[in-house]
């Protein structure tokens, strides 16, 4: 990643409502993905816009015609193609650390007194602001669980993940402490993934975390379930489709009805 990548104030702060400020980052490989994450959330979220930021000027230039609030980052990364970059790669290291360089922008920021994160592969079926914002209150910190088993001890302890997902973080300004900066380089390079990081510095740090409901926030292993069971279809505020890769991200919305594109 360039040293150099950033985003100026200027850029953003209009998207910020009411000290409330929510975000995605996206790639030429994954701008179709978040133009259906953007669509998905416009028609669940009422008065406060998802602003999109670019690595890159062709995701830029394409969601920019598509009408999407959108921010071009300052000090670009290379344009990694259409496709989507494999997970574990280079390019796909690098992105993680760009998203872990302005989330820890966005936690520094006093404008922003309260900031949600998403990844662009969220489809979105409430309004997951007013949702968040009644949760801020209990806790200052919100991450969802992103084990793959059936069950997992934070359905008893909403404190107790072994491994909170980096696909959607929840703060209050001032709650992160400061998990989000790669502070040991060799940590980091022995796995250079962003939730690895943040599971590892929340530990380190005995920073607390409230663990979302899996029920309501239900991650990618958890699809089938959710999508083939009514009452856990219509209690889901939004479901990740992590733990799929490439293309199959994409398939599997469209087999659950979260792919709104034509295309």
């Amino acid at each position: 990643m360039s040293q150099s990548s950033s985003v100026s104030p200027t850029k953003y702060h209009k998207y910020i409502k009411e000290g409330f400020f929510a975000w995605t980052l996206t790639s030429n490989g994954y701008k179709y993905m978040t133009l259906n994450a953007v669509l998905l959330w416009r028609k669940a979220v009422q008065n406060v816009p998802l602003c999109v930021f670019c690595s890159d000027k062709a995701s830029y230039q394409f969601l920019y015609r598509e009408g999407v609030n959108c921010v071009l980052i300052d000090g670009l990364l290379q344009d990694y193609g259409p496709q989507i970059v494999p997970f574990g790669s280079k390019q796909f290291s690098n992105l993680n650390v760009l998203k872990l360089k302005l989330l820890s922008t966005f936690a520094e920021d006093k404008e922003i007194q309260q900031c949600l994160y998403l990844d662009g592969d969220i489809a979105i079926y409430k309004d997951i602001v007013a949702d968040i914002k009644e949760r801020l209150k209990e806790g200052p910190l919100l991450m969802p669980c992103d084990e793959k088993t059936p069950t997992c001890i934070s359905e008893t302890s909403r404190v107790a993940c072994p491994n909170v997902c980096s696909g959607l973080i929840a703060w209050n300004h001032g709650a992160d402490g400061g998990i989000f900066k790669i502070t040991e380089k060799e940590v980091w390079n022995a796995k250079p993934e962003d939730q690895v990081w943040v599971n590892y510095a929340l530990e380190k740090l005995k920073i607390p975390v409230i663990v979302l409901s899996r029920t309501l926030y239900p991650n990618g292993a958890r699809a089938s379930l959710t999508k083939n069971t009514p009452e856990l279809a219509n209690q889901a505020i939004c479901l990740h489709y992590n733990y799929r890769v490439g293309n199959s991200k994409k398939e599997d919305m469209k087999r659950f009805g979260d792919w709104i594109l034509p295309y």
